[in-house]
């Protein structure tokens, strides 16, 4: 599998399971697999319950899945009665085929279309070969009368392609079937579409932090961004905190419909939705970061990074970035410095060093847990010395008068007084442990 670009596993009847139980456990893999998958079967028996269905849809899975099914096959009908699909399922017929993703539509056409026939089971070569030569004359077709109600022309169509009569009762079910997966399908595009519109409607707040951020930056305070809004509730900081909390909504209202599946399943890979929600997320959450540390922050419920204080949102915001599927490419080396500072728990981690030193300078602790304190110390200090020298932090870090600017101005004074003080007790602690 090393060095390929996409893998189809594929298998009849029982092999059709395995091939979808290989594929289940590729993709379950705690590093997802570098290449494209794709699954296909030929007359395969249902696999697991409902739950198992519904954990597919909501891990976004499903359409790594394609089930061909004959509407006369006995197997996958019989294992029907029992478990529940998952995946897209194409049903075919002598007259054509139709492809349907909704599970619950597709138990329906299972349980209600043909006359089961295990001969059936053997005739997918024909099906192949028969789907591909409709598929190509489609392709061609430029003609033929139009309903004036195109979506019951196309549901007609539909039932024509299994050879199902609409005036019997099993035609009826399978009207309903289709219709019901056509809707529920359906619905999640309609969905986006309106949230690109809402999008729309949240960008004025967007602009109010992006215009408070620029203010910031050149305002005689040299406090910074966020040290100006942890500090200040001014009237201007009270319409920022507004926008905040409506992108914030937005946001988290975005999420909840991803996880509920109410979006269509490839939704996080448009890039629209990628860069939008990134380049929110560059803005806000330091304010985030800096209204938590003045309004919420205890030591009972521990720093922005701990317990679970970080919004959900963003959490999902860092996993659609880094898994935009686009190609490592060599950048240059930024000129100057980024607009937004490119971490954006930069604030939290800082906040959290400045206790370490605050502690450390108070003397309050034993030489081992002085120790542990320095090494974080040390460890941020590097980090954000190397965020600054690839210019991956905003000018507003660098402000004379920035909560960095101080810890980094307080932390020089603590190594000037301590001099040796504090290698020695590094030394005491690793005595003290040998």
């Amino acid at each position: 599998m090393e060095g390929r670009k996409q893998i189809v596993l594929t298998g009849h009847s029982t092999g059709g399971a395995l091939a979808a139980l290989t594929a289940l456990w590729l993709l379950s893999q705690p590093s997802p697999p570098s290449f494209r998958l794709l699954c296909i079967t030929f007359g395969s028996p249902l696999l697991g319950n409902q739950t198992l269905s519904s954990s597919i849809s909501r891990s976004r899975l499903a359409h790594k899945f394609c089930h061909v099914v004959s509407i006369h096959d006995l197997v996958p009908r019989r294992s029907s009665e029992q478990f529940w699909p998952f995946g897209t399922y194409l049903f075919c017929s002598d007259n054509g085929g139709v492809c349907l993703d909704n599970a619950a539509s597709v138990r329906g056409m299972l349980h209600w279309t043909g006359t089961p026939n295990i001969e059936e089971h053997q005739r997918y070569g024909h099906y192949v070969s028969s789907l591909s030569h409709q598929f190509l004359i489609s392709r061609s077709f430029r003609g033929g009368n139009i309903s004036d109600n195109s979506y019951q022309a196309g549901v007609a169509l539909a039932l024509e392609s299994l050879g199902i009569s609409n005036d019997v009762p099993s035609g009826v079910s399978a009207k309903e079937c289709i219709e019901t997966s056509t809707r529920i399908g359906r619905a999640p595009i309609l969905r986006s579409s309106e949230l690109a519109i809402e999008l729309g409607n949240v960008l004025p707040s967007r602009l109010e932090i992006q215009w408070y951020k620029e203010s910031c930056d050149a305002s005689p305070k040299q406090l910074g961004y966020y040290d100006t809004f942890k500090l200040y509730s001014n009237q201007r900081e009270m319409r920022v905190n507004l926008s905040r909390a409506k992108l914030a909504k937005f946001w988290d209202r975005v999420f909840e419909m991803v996880e509920k599946n109410e979006l269509p399943f490839d939704f996080h890979l448009g890039k629209k939705w990628v860069y939008a929600s990134q380049f929110y997320q560059l803005l806000a959450e330091p304010l985030d970061i800096a209204y938590f540390c003045k309004y919420i922050y205890s030591r009972a419920k521990g720093h922005y990074m701990e317990n679970g204080n970080r919004p959900k949102r963003y959490v999902v915001i860092d996993k659609w970035w880094k898994g935009r599927g686009e190609p490592n490419k060599e950048t240059r080396a930024r000129t100057r410095y980024a607009s937004t500072t490119q971490d954006t728990c930069f604030w939290a981690k800082l906040e959290e060093a400045k206790d370490y030193l605050d502690e450390m300078r108070s003397e309050s602790s034993d030489a081992q847990r002085r120790y542990l304190l320095w090494e974080k110390i040390v460890a941020f200090e590097s980090y954000a010395d190397t965020l600054v020298t690839m210019k991956e932090a905003s000018v507003d870090v660098l402000v004379k008068k920035s909560s960095y600017s101080v810890w980094v101005e307080n932390l020089r004074e603590f190594k000037f007084k301590m001099g040796n003080g504090i290698e020695m007790a590094v030394d005491e602690s690793d005595a003290m442990e040998t």
